[in-house]
């Protein structure tokens, strides 16, 4: 029986792999199929598998929208007081050495309207051996006073959970 639980574990594994790139669905399929050897139950194994794979890849999106939303913060910072033309780089380092990202960001204009002070900026994100692209985007000051991301999700707070 163990050697059959192996087997089957293992060739979950290589299947989940040319299936799916998800971290989840890897990691349900695993916890699945041990779940249901361990129980002789494969209706019981699949729900479990199922569910591991859903709570994983919800866990992973959350990580990287609140990963995403720190940088949008951290480079909004950098340019909200900025001068019109000038240069600064940013950095955004995470606890785990991953998606760690810098670059510069620079204020191109000025877009004043009665509800609030925003700013066109243009921002690189270096690669290393890599050619620095450029992308634009608008900042905005909050009534708090802090800059935030204007356009980009995931720091547009109304989505809330559906992004």
């Amino acid at each position: 029986m163990r050697r059959v639980c192996l087997l089957a574990l293992a060739a979950s594994v290589t299947l989940s792999g040319c299936q799916s790139s998800s971290i989840g669905g890897a990691t349900g399929a695993i916890v699945g199929t041990v779940s249901g050897a361990a129980t002789a139950n494969p209706v019981a194994g699949y729900a479990i598998g199922v569910t591991v794979q859903a709570v994983v890849d919800a866990t992973v999106k959350y990580v990287l929208r609140e990963w995403k939303n720190d940088q949008q913060n951290v480079m909004a910072n950098a340019a909200g007081e900025l001068p019109i033309g000038q240069i600064r780089q940013w950095q955004i380092r995470h606890a785990l050495p991953v998606g760690n990202e810098r670059g510069g960001i620079q204020v191109v204009r000025e877009i004043d309207s009665p509800l609030t002070r925003c700013r066109e900026v243009l921002f690189t994100i270096e690669e290393e051996n890599a050619p620095a692209p450029a992308y634009t985007s608008l900042i905005c000051r909050q009534q708090n006073g802090q800059w935030k991301w204007a356009a980009a999700e995931p720091s547009v707070a109304r989505w809330n959970g559906l992004q």
